[in-house]
């Protein structure tokens, strides 16, 4: 199967590509980064409805002529902001998001702590998660630095560190979350230090969006 991989920068879209090569070294990729780097991809985000749809559908164009099967968009502040649905059914294919992701996690959480790229980002999972758990909650925290950190390799511990990961842990804890949830795909780069720092879930969506993947195709 070929997987066209579409994420805000080129960092991001190869960590999407290398995760799905983790889960199935047989699939093929695309390659289909939006922005130079996370603050370009930011301002693309709140652009124009109109302009954001007419450079997506053109990533589409060029990767379905290129073979792609469906398409995995591995950027979850991107997916809040972007009609991809409709974009989807525009070009008759399949395609996965991060929101889709929340959907799953709001069947089985009713509080969660979401640390994402952007506020746009927590707004977008916010409305996702409560479309399917209207008495839930979420608590977010968006730090584009973060991202950028990520985006410079500055290793994950300097990263928890500098950028006070415990205190967001403590902030999520004390407002009752029951699951702390990666809202950027830039942020498995420090899974592990998060995981170290409570003793709360920490859930990566892309593990949810490749099941859902690999069964609608």
């Amino acid at each position: 199967m070929k997987v066209a991989v579409i994420a805000g920068t080129p960092v991001d879209t190869q960590m999407g590509i290398d995760f799905l090569r983790r889960k199935d070294p047989s699939l093929e990729m695309i390659y289909c980064p939006l922005a130079n780097n996370p603050r370009e991809c930011h301002l693309f985000q709140i652009s124009d409805d109109s302009k954001k749809t007419e450079q997506i559908s053109n990533i589409y164009r060029q990767a379905l002529d290129d073979g792609a099967e469906c398409f995995f968009i591995y950027c979850n502040s991107l997916s809040s902001s972007v009609d991809f649905l409709s974009i989807s059914e525009h070009f008759n294919t399949v395609t996965v998001t991060p929101m889709n992701a929340y959907e799953v996690i709001a069947e089985n959480y009713d509080t969660i702590g979401v640390l994402a790229a952007n506020n746009q980002s927590t707004k977008g999972i916010e409305d996702r998660f409560n479309a399917a758990n209207p008495q839930g909650f979420v608590i977010g925290v968006g730090d584009l630095k973060l991202t950028e950190a990520v985006e410079h390799s500055m290793p994950p511990s300097q990263i928890a560190e500098k950028y006070h990961l415990e205190d967001i842990c403590r902030f999520f804890e004390a407002g009752e979350c029951e699951a702390i949830v990666l809202g950027c795909t830039h942020f498995p780069w420090f899974k592990n230090e998060i995981s170290a720092l409570t003793d709360l879930p920490v859930i990566d969506p892309a593990d949810i969006m490749y099941d859902q993947m690999m069964n609608f195709v």
